[in-house]
């Protein structure tokens, strides 16, 4: 265990990696069976934070960013935690709030890319994409993510979601620390009782904080070439009209520049 006292953590939380969850109707609000689903995210959230302020860490930001980014209740967070909730509608997405001050990042509730077998409610930030790849890389949302903190010199450290999300952030990141907190089967999903979820994500996150050593963020070489495949060709044909980008195919788009913030611009303005 290391020995600093002084460590600042973001967690950006999504729900369909959240243990039982496995249809679209309990990660939508109005949705009979979301309250009780959004319970346990804000739960499975609390695991992480308790170990991490077990672990050192004297200041947590939580990022809601599931749909609206207003799943999470306040009085449901752990009081030691702030919490950014609803969309600016600027790049930063699901990091809103992360910035070089911060020492390391997890994310909680994350799930696989769109395509994935064996993967409850796999996709890639919407419908609308089938595919994202920077520098030929096919990449999850942790994946994505995990390069704007890897941006600001902030590494991810642990990921919780389902088996499938894990193997993907394992292959992209060896050094982090997943807890696969359920098991895609089809469309069906065997998952873990909460509470074993719950003590399964505090000794993932203690781990992580023990092999500080191994920290590093992500990052990728410059020039970088986003390349993303959409659903439908009319989004491709609507995209190509930021400017810079190109169209590969009817439902493809490119976007090169040596500054990833540039790369994390265009993505906010053609998702």
């Amino acid at each position: 265990m290391t020995d600093r006292k002084d460590y600042k953590l973001f967690i950006s939380a999504d729900i369909e990696g959240i243990t039982g969850v496995v249809s679209w109707d309990e990660t939508e609000t109005g949705k009979p069976d979301y309250p009780y689903f959004r319970k346990l995210m804000a739960q499975e959230i609390n695991a992480a934070i308790e170990a991490a302020l077990e672990c050192g860490v004297t200041e947590v930001v939580v990022r809601d960013a599931h749909g609206d980014a207003r799943n999470i209740m306040p009085n449901d967070l752990h009081a030691e935690a702030k919490l950014i909730r609803n969309w600016s509608e600027g790049p930063m997405c699901m990091m809103e709030g992360l910035d070089e001050m911060f020492d390391a990042v997890l994310f909680i509730g994350y799930h696989a890319k769109a395509g994935t077998p064996n993967a409850p409610l796999k996709h890639t930030y919407s419908g609308r994409i089938f595919d994202l790849k920077v520098n030929g890389l096919s990449l999850p949302e942790a994946g994505w993510n995990a390069l704007i903190a890897g941006h600001f010199n902030v590494p991810l450290i642990f990921a919780s979601g389902d088996r499938a999300l894990c193997e993907q952030v394992r292959e992209l990141m060896r050094d982090v620390v997943t807890v696969p907190v359920k098991q895609g089967i089809g469309r069906a999903c065997l998952s873990l009782h909460p509470d074993k979820a719950h003590q399964a994500i505090r000794e993932g996150v203690t781990r992580a904080f023990a092999q500080r050593a191994l920290w590093k963020p992500y990052r990728l070489e410059p020039p970088f070439r986003l390349e993303v495949t959409f659903s439908d060709e009319g989004l491709a044909w609507r995209a190509q009209w930021y400017p810079g980008v190109k169209l590969i195919n009817e439902r493809t788009m490119l976007f090169e520049n040596s500054d990833f913030f540039e790369i994390m611009r265009c993505f906010s303005f053609i998702i």
